[in-house]
């Protein structure tokens, strides 16, 4: 009798088969056989499957079982002792048993491109991918109660409770809050990145609210342009001027564009601004 992963396809009767015909099969084969053959000579057997073998992880130290670990076996019945474990496949092939050996399939097309390409590199990246599948199934998915009063042990809690996690958690929300805070109201936060354009346009609207324009706070720069122009004359040109380059310089075609932004801010210091107050309305002579 030999061991072999491909018997070829068996019929009905897979025992006779067996034993009186292809005389080879795998571990599922050999060992219902002797079942078969157990409960013919009046012996109570049955059929075990399970696993035989696992790999360590060279990453987390887990041990990972695989359908390739996958082995059949038998128990038999005897009088005074219950049932006993024999593993026929060890008169058929006894390295089966005596190794961790797995049960390797043909490899298929890919695998064998894989294994030209670099045996090393592909069983490195499994090996990193089943440790990252591994520490999410035990981090995240099956975080539970002792896991967390395990985590409270290694930071120093001698005898950890439900009010110890609370105060934990309540510390690591405010850490991580006052974190958020900090970061949003610094220099590079979003609470800082305003755009430039609206930036200077509001200053613009806040100075000309000084001088004594009533504006509306959703005043655009043309309609400020025209209150300026109505209330300082004709000395107030170039901040017409200016209010309505800014404009185009926003909402303009950007190939009629002949200035920047930053440009038009320095333009601001220069323009004959009204004072606080600003001098009181022009009105037409009568």
């Amino acid at each position: 009798y030999s061991y072999t992963l491909s018997p070829g396809v068996y019929g009905e009767h897979t025992a006779d088969e067996f034993w009186f015909g292809r005389k080879a099969g795998f571990c599922e084969h050999i060992a219902s056989a002797y079942v078969v053959l157990m409960r013919a000579l009046g012996v109570p057997a049955r059929l075990v499957t399970g696993y035989q073998g696992a790999q360590r992880n060279a990453i987390d130290g887990y041990w990972t079982v695989r359908q390739s670990d996958a082995h059949a076996w038998a128990e038999i019945w005897e009088a005074g002792q219950g049932w006993m474990r024999v593993d026929p496949t060890a008169a058929v092939a006894p390295w089966r048993l005596g190794q961790a050996l797995r049960l390797v399939p043909p490899p298929s097309a890919t695998a064998r491109l894989m294994g030209r390409v670099g045996p090393g590199l592909w069983t490195a990246a499994r090996t990193a991918w089943e440790a990252a599948n591994n520490g999410w199934n035990q981090w995240v998915l099956s975080y539970g109660q002792g896991s967390q009063f395990d985590l409270l042990k290694r930071l120093g809690f001698t005898s950890p409770s439900w009010e110890d996690l609370g105060c934990l958690l309540a510390g690591l929300t405010a850490v991580l809050g006052l974190t958020a805070a900090l970061w949003a109201g610094g220099p590079g936060g979003p609470w800082r990145r305003r755009d430039p354009w609206n930036a200077l346009l509001e200053r613009t609207h806040e100075r000309l609210r000084h001088a004594g324009l009533s504006l509306p706070r959703h005043a655009t720069l043309r309609q400020m342009a025209q209150q300026v122009a109505r209330h300082l004359g004709p000395s107030a040109s170039p901040l017409c001027d200016w209010l309505l380059e800014l404009e185009h310089w926003r909402y303009g075609r950007s190939s009629a564009a002949t200035t920047t932004l930053e440009l038009l801010r320095k333009r601001a210091h220069t323009l004959p601004w009204p004072p606080d107050g600003g001098p009181p309305p022009q009105r037409a002579a009568p």
